[in-house]
This record gives C-alpha cells, structure tokens and sequence, in this order.
C-alpha cells in the first residue's frame, strides 16, 4: 500500500509519551502512531460500519 505524507502538531507531552510507548513496543514513533490510528479506525468501524474510503 503506498504512503502518504503528512504535518502533524502535537503537544509536547502527546509526543513524549508516544515515544516512551513507542520504544516499549519497539517501534518507531511513525509505526507506534500509525498503529494507533489503525486500532482506532477498527474501533470506530467496529461500532460505525465499514468505511467506504474510495468515495
């Protein structure tokens, strides 16, 4: 699947927690994030239906 880039603000407490979670589960900050964001679009679609991303 190709990958988009992308500017993303955080708080600095966000992001230094990120990194704390991120080297516990021995991956980069970019892969722990987008592993967040997986879970969550899981859950919303879990509770929402499938999105339809093509539309």
């Amino acid at each position: 699947m190709p990958k988009s880039q992308l500017t993303l603000r955080l708080d600095d407490d966000i992001l230094d927690k990120l990194k704390v979670i991120a080297d516990k589960e021995r991956r980069s900050i970019n892969s722990q994030y987008e592993y967040f964001l997986a879970k969550a679009i899981e859950r919303y679609e879990a509770e929402n239906g499938t999105i339809d991303a093509e539309s």
